[in-house]
């Protein structure tokens, strides 16, 4: 069976959601979706929690069991211990957090610790941990980790498949702007014969591993980059969502939806990961979005014609459709 049929026939497990607490929250929290899709943005407002630790793109490798010794450390054990570094990637949180020592609460000297140029001249380039002199480690160790990994499909779905009680927060984009910025953001970046041929490479696996999909899709020689890549991310997405109706904590987020009524949509989200949702974060959450509705739909005036209508023919028949 295609994976494309994954979540028309999955039965839909009854998502739990804690009582929020310190005894009822679940010390992990997973943001996932495919690249230009928002992520960050949910990291963010997750962030704006005094008690959680959030990670945007943690080391994978050291995530991940199957990249390293299966044997060592289960999901829990990797996902703590790389939760509680900060990495070069990493934003400086906008509250003050519960874990910081006073005097840093007073001078929010811990900005300095995600400064590039001080991160590169003390050694702490990539990830380093937090120093005890600013935070109190029973307190890190206590904090709830909050980690956005983006085009993570494989080790995503292993998590949905293994375990029950990691929060998994999926955001989905209309392909339309997801793909606008990746070609216009990511993609000039790039070397454009090589990311075709990657690109041209995951298809052609997907295709190899799923006949059904291969046989909708059509063949890879009459596809130019972009359409190669909404069809993979058309694949992932539905895989994703298949699993995640069998998972009890897991949450498929609409980045359209979230950008037209986020203090709304966040409210569960909070309560899935177990966090209070208080009106000072409610407030900060109205002001981080204010220019949100506009981002969402700028793509409409700025995608070609011709891609959107390439969109709209590799969405036909999708499930995701109902859901943007």
């Amino acid at each position: 069976m295609s994976q494309c049929d994954l979540s028309a026939t999955q039965p839909q497990t009854e998502l739990i959601i804690p009582v929020p607490g310190p005894n009822t929250r679940p010390s992990i929290v997973l943001i996932t979706c495919a690249g230009r899709s928002g992520s960050k943005w949910m990291l963010k407002m997750l962030d704006f929690h005094p008690q959680t630790l959030g990670r945007n793109e943690p080391d994978r490798p050291n995530m991940d069991p199957s990249l390293s010794d299966p044997t060592t450390l289960n999901w829990d054990e990797r996902a703590m211990a790389s939760g509680a570094r900060i990495g070069f990637v990493d934003q400086a949180p906008t509250v003050l957090k519960d874990h910081a020592r006073l005097w840093v609460k007073l001078t929010r000297a811990d900005k300095l610790l995600y400064m590039h140029k001080l991160q590169k001249l003390f050694g702490r380039y990539p990830v380093a941990g937090y120093p005890w002199l600013m935070y109190n480690t029973k307190r890190i160790a206590n904090a709830q980790r909050v980690m956005k990994i983006v085009n993570a499909r494989h080790m995503i779905c292993r998590m949905l498949e293994e375990t029950t009680h990691i929060p998994v927060i999926h955001l989905i984009r209309h392909p339309g702007g997801m793909l606008n910025s990746w070609l216009n953001r990511f993609a000039p970046t790039q070397d454009q014969e090589a990311l075709l041929r990657k690109q041209q490479h995951i298809f052609s696996r997907i295709c190899e591993q799923d006949p059904d999909f291969a046989e909708l899709s059509g063949p890879m020689e009459c596809k130019e980059l972009a359409e190669l890549k909404v069809w993979c991310w058309r694949h992932a997405q539905e895989h994703m969502l298949g699993l995640g109706r069998a998972h009890p904590r897991y949450a498929q987020v609409t980045f359209e939806h979230l950008s037209q009524r986020p203090v709304e949509i966040m409210e569960p989200i909070y309560a899935l990961c177990g966090l209070e949702y208080t009106d000072s974060i409610r407030s900060l959450i109205q002001r981080e979005t204010a220019d949100s509705p506009e981002i969402a739909s700028a793509w409409k005036q700025k995608l070609s014609a011709e891609h959107q209508d390439m969109v709209d023919r590799v969405l036909d028949g999708s499930p995701i459709c109902s859901l943007i």
